[in-house]
């Protein structure tokens, strides 16, 4: 998968951008961070056999209101979908080619499952990081304009309006491998490179609702109590803002990338 890299623009507390070739005027000039998306790997799933359990009672037709009693004989009790959340990593290399370091100030990720299908759903969340954690922001580090941007070129959480809402929320980053996420701001230091871990995961109820057409379409199998394994086609892109200081924030887009999860 081959990381589409934009165009790099520097964003004020107004939201205004500008490019960086024309910081000139204004101090040195800031060399374009580069961040290189390297994988989606599922870390939470729910099982086969959950998944049959589910959607059985919904897919199966047996008389006289027979489908609960046949699932629950073949899978086991239905499962609640709280219990069946999908969660996963997403990992980005980030190399910071200037003098001076840049902590991480914000994350939009948007994903697309089934594209192109006729049920393609897209969700959008915006991660805002903070240099001691959540509730640490200060001054210009404001929710509402953590994931905006004035140019068409960078993607802003507004590109996303009609995206479901709650489809995905995020679990924070972590700076290193082996760490637990936090919404703690990492920082890439001077002449660095570092590593990110974002971690994300999809609401049960819409992803469940959203897959129901797979198990539709394994109806015999469920019928014969084998559990199918469900396929699920992705594409994933965004935006990661520095903290550039003075000079305002810096956004890099990453993706879009796409690939498939098989449960």
């Amino acid at each position: 998968m081959k990381p589409l890299l934009g165009s790099l623009l520097l964003c004020a507390s107004s939201l205004s951008c500008i490019p960086l070739q024309n910081l000139g005027a204004i101090g040195p000039a800031l060399k374009p961070p580069t961040v290189v998306f390297s994988g989606a790997t599922l870390v939470s799933t729910p099982s086969r056999q959950q998944l049959a359990a589910y959607y059985c009672p919904e897919v199966v037709s047996v008389p006289f209101g027979g489908a609960t009693l046949l699932c629950q004989g073949l899978f086991g009790a239905r499962p609640s979908p709280d219990s069946m959340a999908i969660a996963f990593d997403a990992r980005m290399k980030i190399l910071n080619p200037n003098e001076i370091p840049l902590p991480l100030a914000s994350m939009l990720a948007a994903i697309t499952v089934f594209p192109g299908a006729a049920n393609q759903t897209t969700g959008a969340t915006c991660v805002q990081l903070c240099p001691g954690g959540p509730g640490t922001c200060t001054g210009s580090q404001d929710i509402s304009s953590a994931c905006q941007a004035s140019s068409r070129d960078v993607r802003s959480l507004s590109d996303f309006a009609n995206a479901a809402v709650g489809l995905v929320v995020s679990n924070g980053l972590a700076a290193a491998m082996g760490q637990p996420p936090s919404f703690q701001a990492p920082t890439v230091l001077a002449n660095s490179e570092i590593e990110v871990v974002a971690r994300f995961s999809l609401a049960p109820a819409q992803i469940l609702r959203v897959m129901r057409q797979l198990a539709e379409q394994s109806v015999n199998q469920l019928q014969q109590g084998q559990a199918p394994s469900f396929t699920i086609p992705y594409s994933l892109e965004g935006t990661i803002w520095f903290d550039g200081g003075s000079f305002g924030r810096i956004a890099i887009p990453w993706g879009p990338a796409s690939g498939t999860w098989t449960l």
